[in-house]
């Protein structure tokens, strides 16, 4: 596909969208849902964890949709009103009106005054950057700031806003604007702060924003298999896709799966069993990538005691 990005569409790209954006920068963002029809009939991933009397909905999600996506399948819809309390890794509309908290996530993903990218990254990864922002019509200097893991992340959110996706037909974002509107306690995994700090502590960001840089091209063809793969609730599918698969062709990239599913893994799963002694019945939403694997949330949770079902 010819992406033609123009300055128009650049202005859009402004403090409000990107710091939207970045909540959505864990390792799942590429599971994204391109255009389809019976959305109603998508099965998704929907599992039910029991243990004596706590009921847990966990939903995997696709932090990037379309419209066409909706109405979600009843029996998630279902699962939702059921539950006393929505559970998701960061809640992003408390946070847009926040302006406190907004500030804190510009001052952690920019450098500051006087300091920029072109510094930290070699000039031979620099110069890729420079033929990707030239492509597409975009200035240097709103790229010039950016460290680099927020760089990496923002490359890839805008070749999917490319491709008709958006942030704010999430699956999570979704439920968060019901739960919102109807004053259903909303509890946090993890926080917008937690995750740029996780992201800015990684050992080798200049290797990550060379590598997107270069796989950026392949998003044609991976979107729709993990379309696919989601809509039928195939576990395996997105396993392979999610996890496998990049950590054979990247090896290198071990200590950034350690540090984006697993670790996180163990801290969400320990959390969630924690919620879920104070709450009879939760639904969670995450996004789909942990909750498929050995080392995923579910089957950690297993491991605590649930019984698990996809329903």
């Amino acid at each position: 596909m010819n992406i033609k990005t123009t300055r128009m569409q650049l202005a859009s790209f402004n403090q409000a969208k990107f710091l939207s954006w970045l909540l959505y920068v864990t390792a799942s963002l590429f599971l994204t849902i391109g255009n389809g029809a019976n959305a109603a009939n998508d099965r998704g991933l929907l599992l039910e964890a029991k243990k004596g009397e706590q009921t847990l909905y966990l939903l995997g999600s696709i932090h990037l949709a379309d419209q066409s996506f909706y109405p979600l399948r009843t029996t998630i819809e279902e699962a939702y009103k059921k539950s006393d309390a929505l559970v998701v890794e960061a809640d992003i509309i408390a946070m847009e009106s926040d302006p406190k908290l907004q500030q804190q996530v510009m001052l952690e993903s920019l450098y500051p005054p006087g300091d920029q990218l072109k510094n930290h990254i070699s000039p031979k990864v620099y110069a890729q950057l420079q033929a990707w922002l030239r492509e597409r019509n975009l200035p240097e200097e709103n790229f010039n700031r950016l460290r680099p893991a927020i760089a990496m992340i923002t490359l890839s959110l805008m070749e999917m806003q490319a491709r008709g996706l958006d942030p704010t037909a999430g699956i999570d974002r979704h439920f968060l604007t019901q739960a919102h509107r109807g004053k259903k306690p909303i509890l946090e995994l993890e926080s917008v702060l937690q995750q740029l700090h996780m992201l800015n502590s990684l050992d080798q960001p200049e290797l990550y924003l060379q590598q997107t840089l270069e796989q950026l091209s392949e998003m044609d063809t991976f979107v729709p298999r993990i379309t696919k793969a989601w809509k039928s609730g195939d576990q395996d599918a997105l396993y392979n896709l999610v996890i496998v698969e990049g950590q054979k062709e990247h090896p290198e990239f071990t200590k950034l799966y350690e540090l984006l599913f697993y670790q996180r893994n163990r801290e969400m799963a320990k959390k969630i069993e924690a919620l879920s002694q104070q709450h009879k019945s939760l639904f969670v939403v995450v996004g789909a990538g942990h909750l498929v694997g050995d080392a995923s949330i579910t089957t950690l949770l297993k491991q605590s005691g649930f019984t698990i079902k996809q329903i």
